[in-house]
């Protein structure tokens, strides 16, 4: 943790690089061409931009605060101190993000199961979990159940959860996840609460009601997301109106424990743990009518706040081609404070979530303003929203400030783990298009290789923010330090793993971490030169033919 005296002293030290940086731009026409990645300045400014960005003063970035903007316009003097051009709304160097903010009154929050000769009241959180109305202050809603196995369609794998089953009117409920077989990414994509809320209320459903199974525990236990029940939730607001992602057919829901649905689907006459074995088994449970109802009832409040994406640009040096773009995207908020959390240190800073991020970014976007420009133009985008949702990154996907066909390919930086001498890098979503041979010649080029995906089980492809431009049709990476360690005696995974049990958003993520800046200044290069070379390139990057992301979401 560093305090008011820690952001002097980064302060002095930025000054200091501003003079450093100037001086070396204007003795340097060449600097594209080669680097050196043990030059103190680098070093240096990555330091400095970590210590200022993860400064107690910020007080962990929260979405929609004084201190996020604080962050923010910091990234504009950057940019502007880089001479890139503004990029945002208006001719501005940022993109306001509209925001609801809903907060569910979880003294108000009910579920009850009526069976034919009783009721049967769940407790909040403990049986259930409710979030608040994104539109609504007081909902109230009644309906037969019907059980739809996991609640997904998919058309590419020939799957239809609601075939021969009429839920108009109805609640439908689901198990969480997905079936064993799925396509680690593919799935996740099919199995997200978006997707599933949207095919419910395709369907004409009215409520819905989610079941945690044993392979839900797998990834994250129910009990551990008690703590959040309740928490206020965002969403971003569309310029036609209304809240994006909300369905207004959809009037209540649920997420309820393993015992909870047992206790459900028992008073329907129908077993549980048999549908939970089955599933083990990866059989694909069938869906049948309950012959019981539930009722929801939840009041909900409303804020509306706002926040900032900051855009900037590097304009391209070729008539033409400088109409197209390459876009680094990173996320500048963080989760802000713990309200129960230690007295002495109550502030998740995100150091490495994602105020490493950000910094590298920066320092790519230095090193791109210090040469000549490539063809293209490059376009950096540092949104807000993400620990929210990959807010931020959706509403710019959704009214980019340039045009979307225009974005050729998308890298992003989320939490790269700069804490060892790597050997190699991960690049979440390389093997769905054609830039897999461009993270391969980056890394080479600095005597380093590209690893595949150690955990797909995870299915990372579809949890940042690179996924927005995803679902526009982009192809796009998420690119982080791999598992290798050029030092025998650290292990990649150990480290990655120690990370993320004791210090993921935690307030121990701060610039006591043992950040290794040499390794962040060969991450910025891999990430400079697999920018430089699309940026170069005679053609754009491709989706792999037959790809599922690439048939499904481009142009």
């Amino acid at each position: 943790m560093k305090f008011a005296r820690s952001l002097t002293i980064t302060i002095t030290i930025l000054f200091t690089l501003i003079l450093t940086v100037s001086c070396s731009k204007e003795q340097s026409s060449d600097v594209n061409s080669t680097v050196d990645i043990n030059n103190e300045t680098v070093k240096a400014a990555l330091r400095a931009h970590i210590e200022f960005l993860a400064d107690d003063l910020l007080r962990g970035r929260d979405t929609g605060t004084a201190e996020y903007e604080i962050a923010a316009r910091y990234v504009v003097s950057n940019f502007k101190q880089f001479g890139l051009k503004p990029a945002g709304e208006n001719g501005s160097w940022l993109q306001t993000v509209p925001f609801t903010k809903s907060t569910l009154d979880t003294s108000t929050v009910e579920m009850i199961v009526h069976t034919k000769d009783s009721s049967l009241d769940f407790d909040f959180p403990k049986q259930f979990m409710s979030g608040a109305s994104a539109v609504s202050e007081a909902d109230e809603v009644r309906g037969k159940l019907v059980f739809v196995g996991y609640g997904i369609v998919s058309e590419e794998l020939k799957h239809d959860d609601y075939s021969g089953l009429n839920v108009k009117g109805k609640i439908v409920v689901y198990l969480g996840g997905k079936p064993a077989s799925f396509p680690s990414e593919m799935g996740a994509h099919l199995a997200s609460g978006s997707e599933k809320r949207r095919n419910a209320a395709e369907q004409g459903a009215i409520g819905i009601i989610a079941v945690h199974t044993p392979l839900s525990d797998k990834v994250r236990t129910y009990e551990k997301s008690i703590p959040n029940a309740g928490k206020p939730s965002m969403s971003w607001q569309m310029k036609e109106g209304g809240v994006f992602g909300n369905y207004s057919e959809i009037k209540g829901g649920a997420y309820i424990s393993k015992e909870a649905g047992k206790i459900l689907f028992s008073s329907a006459g129908h077993d549980l743990e048999q549908i939970f074995t089955e599933i083990e088994a990866d059989k694909v449970p069938l869906g049948f009518d309950m012959d019981i109802e539930v009722s929801f009832k939840r009041q909900s409040s409303h804020e509306n706040i706002v926040s900032s994406n900051v855009i900037a640009m590097l304009e391209g040096s070729d008539p033409i081609l400088k109409n197209e773009y390459v876009v680094y995207s990173a996320h500048l908020d963080h989760i802000g404070d713990t309200a129960h959390g230690d007295e002495e240190d109550n502030i998740n800073n995100g150091a490495l979530d994602n105020a490493s991020g950000v910094a590298v970014m920066l320092e790519t976007a230095r090193r791109f303003s210090q040469g000549e420009p490539p063809k293209r133009s490059i376009l950096f985008v540092v949104v807000t929203g993400e620990e929210k949702g990959l807010l931020g990154s959706n509403y710019f996907a959704h009214y980019p400030t340039v045009p979307v066909e225009s974005m050729v390919a998308n890298i992003n930086l989320d939490m790269p783990l700069i804490l060892y001498p790597f050997a190699d890098v991960i690049a979440f979503g390389a093997e769905h298009s054609t830039l897999a041979g461009f993270v391969e010649r980056a890394a080479a080029l600095q005597g380093i290789k590209l690893s595949p995906d150690p955990m797909p089980e995870q299915a990372l492809f579809v949890r940042s923010d690179h996924y927005s431009f995803v679902k526009q049709g982009i192809p796009s990476i998420f690119l982080v330090p791999g598992w290798t360690s050029k030092d025998p005696e650290i292990n990649g995974e150990e480290v990655f793993g120690q990370f993320f049990s004791k210090h993921y958003h935690q307030p121990s993520d701060d610039i006591s971490l043992p950040i290794n800046y040499d390794a962040g200044a060969t991450f910025i290069q891999v990430n400079f030169d697999i920018g430089q070379e699309i940026a170069n390139s005679k053609s754009r990057p491709q989706w792999n033919e037959g790809d599922f992301f690439g048939d499904k979401f481009k142009k």
